[in-house]
């Protein structure tokens, strides 16, 4: 069974990208950036990762579930919390799994802490996701060196009394 990531997402955004000073539009497309590190970073881990964001203020009567490609994505509903949904999601998953959980939140920490359940600051986990950023690039350029050197154009595939051949055929 693998073990459970719980990103605050928020409060990972305002600690780690440094967003307080937004624009809407602008905290709308690092959220959409979050949700593409967070698919790269299920890649190169063995997690399953839920994406928590506050939405208390706003008018939904029942939470917002989204999922893309495997990273579920929960909003909270009207008058509910992130740290609400964080903390019953650690209450259901931390008996019968690893939960780590990314928020900076303080009184989060002291809550969340328990049986198999630990925490990582927003920057530390930041600073994970630049280094799988850096080890899928690496592994591109890896794959894209090796594809260039096993390419053979079609002459040195062919044998010398061939490539003859056709360069006299060519000749008529």
């Amino acid at each position: 069974m693998k073990d459970l990531l719980i990103v605050d997402g928020y409060n990972f955004i305002f600690n780690f990208f440094k967003a307080s000073e937004m624009a809407d539009d602008d905290l709308e497309e690092i959220k959409q950036r979050l949700i593409v590190d967070l698919i790269s970073y299920k890649s190169q881990r063995d997690y399953e990762v839920i994406l928590v964001f506050d939405a208390s203020k706003s008018d939904n009567n029942k939470r917002g579930k989204e999922v893309y490609d495997k990273i579920q994505v929960i909003h909270s509903k009207s008058d509910e919390t992130a740290d609400t949904v964080i903390e019953e999601l650690v209450s259901i998953w931390s008996y019968k799994k690893k939960v780590v959980v990314v928020t900076s939140d303080y009184s989060q920490q002291k809550v969340i802490f328990g049986k198999n359940t630990t925490r990582k600051s927003s920057r530390e986990f930041g600073l994970e996701l630049e280094s799988v950023r850096r080890d899928i690039k690496k592994k591109i350029k890896n794959i894209e060196k090796s594809s260039q050197e096993s390419f053979y154009n079609i002459e040195r595939r062919l044998g010398s009394e061939i490539r003859k051949k056709i360069s006299d055929y060519r000749k008529k």
